[in-house]
């Protein structure tokens, strides 16, 4: 469907993205379309002006600190991914030196755009906000300082946040959120992977087609210690975890453990 022919569904649209309930992979597909497309920048800049009247009638609000933290830690991290391109760029036009081959996983750790240690303050004050209290079970299984958890942000190729993964010791439970709404090719699978500093990783589970939103199974000795988690797209099913993935990784990003 050609959106600037038919005007009335692109003022719809218009009016949706400036009034902010236009959410998600809808919006960044919107916003995609605007950059290539003047009569759609033209129609949302027409309702942007409409409603920018309105904010005049409404008391000021205070925002969030959470608003803020997250705007600092865009951000931050902005400058982060362009002083480690360049980094990354300098280095490439370097000489190689011969070095040892080593495993898959070692590699891992050769970050693309985004710093450990970077990416790791952004997820330490993303926590709170993503986290749910606890049940009373919970907390009845759990003693306060015995049980703990983990967080990773797991980027793509291009560096963009794709999937959250959460795990709770109380629950013996990974919980995965998909961030982009990428779809798994048909007849394959993305398997998720727990990388620790030393040693083979660990596969947490295989998601499916259509599992953006999926809760996996993991022991408390499969996650801690794990240095990274990776998405690595595999046969539908999933491989054996004794010889490792052996699809390409798609997604990968560092952990951050916490003792309650």
């Amino acid at each position: 469907m050609n959106i600037v022919q038919n005007k009335i569904l692109l003022q719809r649209l218009a009016a949706d993205y400036g009034l902010g309930t236009m959410q998600g992979a809808a919006r960044r597909r919107f916003e995609a379309l605007a950059r290539r497309q003047a009569p759609v920048r033209q129609a949302i800049r027409d309702w942007q002006e409409r409603l920018a009247g309105l904010t005049e009638l409404q008391a000021p609000a205070k925002p969030p600190e959470v608003v803020w933290k997250r705007i600092e830690i865009a951000l931050h991290l902005e400058r982060e991914a362009l002083r480690l391109a360049a980094a990354r760029s300098k280095a490439s036009a370097a000489p190689q030196s011969q070095a040892p081959s080593q495993p898959w996983w070692r590699q891992l750790f050769v970050w693309q755009g985004f710093s450990a240690a970077a990416l790791s303050l952004a997820l330490l004050a993303w926590w709170q906000p993503w986290q749910a209290a606890p049940d009373a079970s919970t907390q009845a299984r759990a003693p306060a300082g015995t049980a703990s958890e983990a967080l990773a942000l797991l980027l793509d190729a291009d560096n963009r946040p794709a999937w959250l993964a959460s795990w709770s010791g109380a629950r013996q439970q990974v919980q995965l959120q998909d961030l982009l709404g990428q779809p798994v090719p048909a007849g394959r699978s993305l398997q998720l992977w727990a990388v620790p500093a030393q040693g083979a990783p660990r596969s947490l589970g295989v998601l499916g087609a259509g599992d953006a939103g999926k809760v996996l199974s993991a022991a408390a000795s499969q996650v801690q210690g794990a240095a990274l988690l990776a998405l690595s797209l595999e046969v539908e099913g999933g491989v054996p975890e004794a010889g490792g993935p052996q699809g390409p990784i798609l997604f990968k990003g560092p952990v951050v453990h916490r003792t309650l």
